[in-house]
């Protein structure tokens, strides 16, 4: 009889001990969300440098890619450049979005895209991404950038892509000889009138390369309110140059050598 309340106490005070083994005290549970807080802290910013250096990667891979359909369109059309429409700068290569579903399809209006796949017909989902940056959030206002979080774009579908069918804006100079200073009649330009070094003529690019304060009072249409600071550089991007080199650089430096300018030397 008096064993039983001896066993009761045992099995009370293993209960205790099993649940004090099982649980977390506040403390604890404090100590582990600090660390956890600590170790993202330290892992995000690595993690954000990696993806931004990947989607740079592949827009400059994309623009690797652009410079044959521009390459083709030269070899066949007397190396001149295409003139397209009010906006070649957009309309040179790309997409059109049809119907109200806006179905995305490789344009054949648009000069280079026979030049960038075998059947424009059927052109995968994959040949019509070279167009589109990774990055691509648009424009907006110059100023209203926040470290890592670029505001709403002005744009009316969000994306250069999704409004223009293109990422890239092209180099309108090269397709309007009255808008480049060497004729009134504004024609597309030939590639022997080009007389600046191949390797520091922009072709085409993130459209940071045109609104900046250097290069936006040359180009037609570019309005120098906004800006497209699509990879956390103010004013810096990939742009294609006319020796088919693709390069990233901020185009507001003062000591980057490179121009729209297709005639100075």
């Amino acid at each position: 009889m008096t064993c039983a309340p001896a066993r009761l106490r045992i099995q009370s005070c293993l209960v205790i001990s099993a649940r004090r083994h099982h649980g977390f005290s506040v403390v604890e549970l404090l100590i582990c969300i600090g660390v956890v807080a600590l170790l993202l802290s330290l892992a995000l910013p690595a993690l954000n440098a990696a993806r931004d250096s990947a989607q740079r990667a592949i827009c400059s891979s994309n623009l690797r890619q652009i410079n044959v359909g521009w390459q083709g369109y030269l070899a066949e059309h007397k190396e001149q450049f295409p003139g397209t429409s009010a906006v070649p700068e957009w309309s040179y290569g790309g997409l059109d979005f049809v119907g109200p579903a806006r179905q995305p399809v490789l344009a054949s209006s648009k000069p280079i895209n026979p030049y960038m796949v075998p059947d424009i017909r059927s052109a995968s989902s994959t040949e019509m991404a070279l167009f589109r940056c990774p990055s691509d959030a648009g424009l907006w206002t110059r100023g209203r950038y926040v470290q890592g979080r670029p505001p709403a774009s002005e744009l009316n579908f969000r994306t250069c892509y999704a409004t223009y069918g293109t990422s890239y804006l092209a180099n309108p100079l090269l397709m309007d000889s009255q808008a480049a200073g060497l004729s009134g009649d504004a024609r597309p330009l030939f590639l022997h009138e080009l007389t600046v070094n191949p390797s520091r003529l922009i072709v085409a690019g993130d459209p940071a390369w045109a609104y900046n304060a250097r290069f936006s009072p040359l180009i037609p249409r570019v309005d120098a309110r906004l800006e497209a600071r699509w990879h956390r550089r103010e004013d810096a991007g990939n742009a294609l140059y006319a020796d088919g080199s693709v390069r990233f650089m901020d185009f507001s430096s003062p000591t980057t050598d490179v121009t729209p300018s297709p005639a100075v030397r």
